[in-house]
């Protein structure tokens, strides 16, 4: 007889305590799918969207850097409406929107204010490298946050936690140098294009990465009640 798979349930609440690359997926009710994904994933599809509508209808004429100062503009207002209709809707602080509009408001006004796109490209490895560093942080102090977050659902060996949070300042770690490294070298259409794709591909990609490591490390419910 084969031995039941181990099988990870999540709150709704801790799903989304954390980062979209933190928590494995977790069955959710179908209707309530499309709305937490507008809301976390809505700001950076209207800013991709809106950049190239823009390049498209050539707004600013033979400014080059027009379209992606209005597109900030439309960043920030719809990393706001999301904030509020996480609110509403959902009853619930969204995160995700939450730490991105805190950094999105200000390095989008120096944008817009100074007329220089640096300031909103700089604010993905900005976001990177401090949700890296402070996992990295408590790693040092021996702390481990994505164990008090999730470790009553996601049950793991106790040697697995360490290795779990340095796996994620690593992603974090990567995710902050190939932005730099793609701004840097690339057009602005390239650095949107990477954007989007990043921000659905990275989690997904590393998810695909921590499966092996995640189910060689689960605790079964047998193996829970045992201890």
């Amino acid at each position: 007889m084969n031995d039941p798979k181990p099988r990870i349930e999540i709150t709704e609440a801790q799903e989304h305590a954390l980062p979209e690359a933190i928590v494995p997926e977790a069955p959710e009710p179908a209707a309530t799918n499309w709305v937490k994904g507008a809301i976390d994933f809505g700001p950076v599809v209207g800013f991709g969207l809106s950049f190239f509508l823009f390049r498209a209808l050539k707004v600013g004429g033979a400014d080059a850097t027009a379209p992606m100062i209005w597109a900030t503009g439309v960043l920030i207002a719809i990393s706001v409406v999301a904030l509020i209709a996480a609110y509403i809707i959902e009853k619930r602080v969204a995160w995700i929107p939450l730490v991105a509009t805190l950094f999105a408001i200000p390095m989008g006004l120096m944008t817009i204010f100074f007329h220089d796109p640096v300031f909103i490209k700089v604010k993905v490895t900005v976001i990177n490298v401090l949700i890296g560093g402070i996992l990295a942080v408590a790693a040092l102090m021996k702390r481990y946050p994505l164990r008090s977050l999730i470790g009553e659902t996601l049950k793991l060996k106790e040697g697995a936690w360490p290795q779990l949070t340095w796996l994620y300042v690593g992603f974090y770690a990567v995710m902050a140098v190939a932005n730099e490294i793609v701004w840097r070298t690339q057009s602005d259409d390239v650095w949107v294009t990477w954007k989007m794709a990043s921000l659905f591909g990275g989690p997904i990609v590393f998810t695909l990465i921590l499966t092996p490591f995640l189910m060689k490390n689960i605790v079964s419910d047998t193996q829970s009640s045992a201890s």
